[in-house]
């Protein structure tokens, strides 16, 4: 690397403003309308969600974070039907979830991020009446799931993989009646949820992945009210969520595994209301959460006690309603209001570093008034949104890496040259099939390509960022890059 490049590049690089980011569009996946997106989750590196694109229902999809890895996985019910894809989890190197193929009902489907590679895994309707599967968790190399039978109703089910180990754990509401276990989250090694069982109502349950280890925690709002566990996290060394007991209806709890342990954390609005806290997440070493303390829901954290439960104070007087946290690369991006209006926000932990992500020119006031989930996947957030009317709402992303600037801006990295550049890039160690992806300032993809064709000369002139990847998505090489005129 040239003196001459190295200096102006770190003295470039340091005049990015940090938290300069743009929505991209990845996709306008229904030409005609909105895509309906649901469930975006992050497995194994690519995204997972279900999506309609208007022709084939509502089929799965994945996305690599780029416009032309942002596919179809398959139509798993051929035509308009809608195969409802849910709950997606890495598991044995693959994503599995649910979907409906139109013939088997609701069952167990996998694949490794291609249509050829995507197919049913296991047929589970020969086992014991049964007819669905929802909710899905890794369990001691176990996948447990919800699953509906005749004779037990929804219940917690296991397998292997295989028919003959695909059983009932356990029946918690005993004959046609449902347990309903829900919200299935993994906290030292064991699986908690939420579960009815006679007598108990609804509470806090923890499973081993055996029948005699899946077992009552403890019973939250004693005889059969019910404690109502809801949005669980892990945060601090404790498990976090929202219960209800005897005397105070919906506020933070947390336990660290045992009845004992069990406690809520603090009554943040006293009275018979209750703060209703959601959405929880753990950020910074605490739990990040939407609660009500007064008449609207503001952002709160807590470190499990009742001094460390605390709110932020608002970022602006029209703050307020947190929805749908994401932690990522030590940010917390997450929905809420400003004024009357849904937006994308992004905070560091202090109310002087949180504000919201706008997309400019954007034609519709309230752009993520239908956004129902958020994943953090590799070096993006994914997120829903309608910035324009003519698109309707799809799949944005933004980007954020976690490696430093400076630490990208390194000599010994200069792998891509001559830099600066005016026309052409090419690369030392020219690895195969690899993908070029250019980064603006502000965070949005610039230019996606064939390392064998790194063509720039269209490109405004600036600093980029540069990264090469496989094409499994392994990330091979990161470069600040100078474009000249």
């Amino acid at each position: 690397m040239s003196q001459r490049y190295f200096l102006t590049s770190v003295l470039i690089v340091a005049l990015i403003p940090a938290t300069a980011q743009l929505p991209t569009l990845l996709r306008d996946i229904n030409p005609s309308g909105g895509s309906s997106i649901r469930g975006i989750t992050c497995v194994n590196g690519l995204v997972y969600f279900s999506a309609d694109d208007g022709t084939h229902g509502a089929e799965p999809w994945v996305s690599d974070g780029t416009t032309a890895g942002t596919v179809l996985l398959k139509d798993i019910n051929p035509s308009t039907g809608s195969s409802a894809p849910s709950g997606f989890v890495s598991w044995q190197g693959r994503a599995f979830f649910a979907a409906d193929n139109g013939v088997d009902g609701q069952q167990l489907w996998s694949t490794d991020g291609t249509e050829a590679g995507t197919w049913l895994e296991l047929d589970i309707e020969p086992v014991n009446d049964y007819f669905g599967v929802a909710q899905m968790a890794v369990l001691n190399d176990l996948l447990v799931f919800q699953g509906t039978s005749v004779a037990n109703g929804i219940e917690l089910w296991v397998t292997d993989g295989t028919l003959a180990g695909t059983v009932m754990l356990k029946d918690i509401y005993p004959g046609a009646g449902s347990g309903r276990p829900t919200k299935f989250i993994l906290y030292n090694g064991l699986l908690y949820f939420s579960a009815i069982a006679p007598e108990l109502g609804e509470e806090l349950w923890v499973s081993d992945g055996t029948e005699a280890g899946t077992v009552l925690v403890m019973d939250i709002k004693p005889g059969t009210g019910s404690g109502s566990p809801r949005s669980f996290a892990v945060a601090n060394g404790l498990l976090f969520f929202q219960g209800t007991d005897l005397g105070v209806n919906s506020e933070l709890w947390a336990t660290d595994g045992t009845s004992v342990g069990t406690y809520m954390v603090k009554d943040i609005l006293t009275g018979a209301n209750g703060s209703s806290p959601q959405y929880l997440e753990s950020f910074n070493g605490e739990v990040w959460f939407q609660a009500y303390g007064g008449s609207q829901a503001k952002l709160w954290h807590s470190d499990g006690t009742e001094a460390g439960t605390q709110v932020l104070p608002d970022p602006t007087p029209s703050f307020n309603s947190p929805y749908y946290m994401t932690a990522h690369h030590g940010n917390l991006y997450f929905l809420a209001y400003l004024q009357s209006y849904k937006q994308l926000w992004k905070s560091d932990g202090t109310s002087a570093g949180s504000a919201p992500v706008l997309q400019p020119g954007s034609s519709v006031n309230d752009p993520l008034m239908l956004s129902m989930s958020m994943a953090s996947c590799g070096d993006l957030v994914f997120y829903q949104a309608t910035y324009d009317y003519a698109f309707g709402e799809e799949l944005y992303a933004l980007y954020q890496p976690s490696v430093g600037i400076a630490e990208q801006a390194a000599p010994d990295r200069d792998r891509l040259y001559p830099n600066p550049a005016t026309d052409q890039l090419f690369m030392t160690d020219m690895p195969n099939r690899a993908t070029l992806r250019l980064y603006a300032s502000n965070g949005a993809l610039a230019l996606e390509t064939d390392v064998h064709n790194m063509a720039i000369g269209a490109l405004p002139a600036g600093l980029y960022l540069a990264r090469i990847t496989a094409p499994d998505g392994m990330l091979l090489h990161v470069q600040p890059v100078m474009k000249e005129f």
